[in-house]
């Protein structure tokens, strides 16, 4: 679920993997229950989607910067900024490395990790356990001496990381991480490409700290010299094995989905558009929360200096959920992207099954779809909208607006007087009163 966006071309009928891990192709057949999606990502000048194409990182400025012979940590609007440029010379002066930009760059402002206090202690070892100053206030202590041993079996896997879990005992307390391992650098990958790739996502999903996002804690390297991402564990698997399960009731997919927008709507506050929102990437914390995780193909919009937002390029997603102007647009408003997204999060979750295969011309579906919501009455559901719970009708009418430029924003979105009426809280208050009975 969590997982980077190298991976082979959208095929249907692929096997399922677990949450965290890589997500397998989307089905296009609109008739039956949605297998994992892959998500892809094209360079805007590239003619064909291929698995290479899926190694580029997000067009955003954050790449951008990181890019540069000179780079800074560039965090979203509204996060902290960093203060210090760390300068890497280009030629032979001096070699581009990640322990480098990690070691001796500007200080992230990120919560304390889980680990930190544990950490501390550990000072003056050796690299199997060493603390050789670093990101999160001095410590690039390895991955066991922090957050504990790894399992072997993986709980997910992608094309470019495998995703484990991590137990770390404190004071009797048996904590939980999911520990992402990223691959190896490649012989044909340069230094500075392959920490591009590694530092863009971490750069962002470490500044968000939201109830329905997922915590990013830490990267750090285990003693395989393998680069990993440490993240909170939600026990609870991902939305698309709880979709798929068909169990959910009416009042827990619209609690989700409320939270799933509210997580949305901090990440647009923040100048973040995450552009691959699905089931796979909605993880389950276990205690009512729905989170929002995988930021590899995340675009920074907007900068927190910037009042301007910038349009996005690049086709990036997983096909089902895919607005349809990433496909006939070079340019186009991110956040409307995740607003679609999260409209068609919600039909698969009301109906187990996608409204389409594509939002292409290519598919009968979708452009049957476009065809009545075009020709229909202004207050009028277009099929198959109208196979949706009548509360909802409306609010995803607006959402899945084939048009962006009348699509509604996600702050219009959550002024939906049916939407204000649910309460985002009720599952955790549920699990919460469940757990003060037992």
């Amino acid at each position: 679920m969590s997982k980077d966006t190298e991976s082979p071309p959208v095929t249907p009928g692929s096997p399922s993997l677990s949450s965290y891990g890589g997500s397998e192709s989307a089905s296009n057949n609109p008739s039956r229950a949605p297998s994992r999606a892959t998500s892809v990502k094209r360079d805007p000048k590239s003619p064909s989607l291929h698995p290479s194409d899926a190694n580029i990182l997000p067009a955003s400025a954050l790449a951008e910067k990181l890019s540069s012979a000179s780079i800074s940590t560039v965090v979203p609007n509204g996060a902290p900024l960093a203060s210090p440029t760390v300068t890497v010379a280009s030629g032979n002066e001096h070699k581009f490395n990640l322990k480098d930009l990690l070691n001796s760059g500007p200080k992230l402002s990120r919560k304390a990790s889980a680990g930190s206090a544990a950490s501390k202690s550990e000072k003056g070892k050796s690299n199997n356990g060493s603390e050789k100053g670093g990101h999160d206030g001095g410590s690039t202590a390895s991955l066991l001496a922090k957050y504990g041993v790894c399992e072997k079996a993986a709980i997910g896997k992608g094309a470019t990381a495998v995703v484990r879990l991590a137990h770390k005992w404190d004071r009797r307390e048996e904590k939980l991480y999911a520990v992402k391992e990223f691959r190896k650098r490649r012989k044909n990958e340069t230094e500075k490409d392959y920490v591009k790739k590694l530092t863009s996502e971490f750069c962002i999903s470490s500044t968000l700290h939201h109830p329905n996002i997922v915590e990013t804690v830490d990267l750090v390297q285990d003693e395989a010299q393998h680069w990993c991402e440490v993240m909170e564990y939600c026990p609870g698997g991902d939305l698309y094995a709880a979709i798929k399960k068909g169990t959910m009731s009416s009042e827990e997919v619209e609690c989700y989905f409320k939270q799933i927008l509210d997580g949305v709507a901090y990440l647009h506050s923040t100048g973040v558009a995450h552009r691959d929102i699905k089931p796979e990437n909605l993880l389950l914390d276990g205690r009512g929360r729905v989170k929002i995780t995988d930021f590899g193909v995340s675009d920074v919009f907007r900068m927190c200096w910037e009042k301007k937002t910038h349009l996005s390029k690049g086709l990036c997603g997983s096909e089902p959920y895919i607005a349809p102007e990433q496909f006939e647009q070079k340019e186009y408003d991110a956040r409307l992207v995740d607003v679609w997204a999260c409209g068609v999060v919600f039909y698969c979750m009301q109906l187990q099954e996608l409204p389409w295969g594509v939002a292409r011309k290519t598919d009968r579906s979708f452009t049957t779809y476009v065809g009545a919501y075009h020709s229909e009455h202004l207050h009028a559901i277009p099929a198959p909208l109208n196979n949706l719970a009548r509360e909802g009708r409306s609010l995803i009418k607006h959402m899945l607006d084939p048009d962006p430029k009348t699509r509604w924003g996600i702050e219009e979105c959550l002024k939906d007087k049916w939407l204000i009426g649910i309460d985002a809280k009720r599952q955790v208050k549920e699990v919460e009163a469940a757990a003060a009975s037992s």
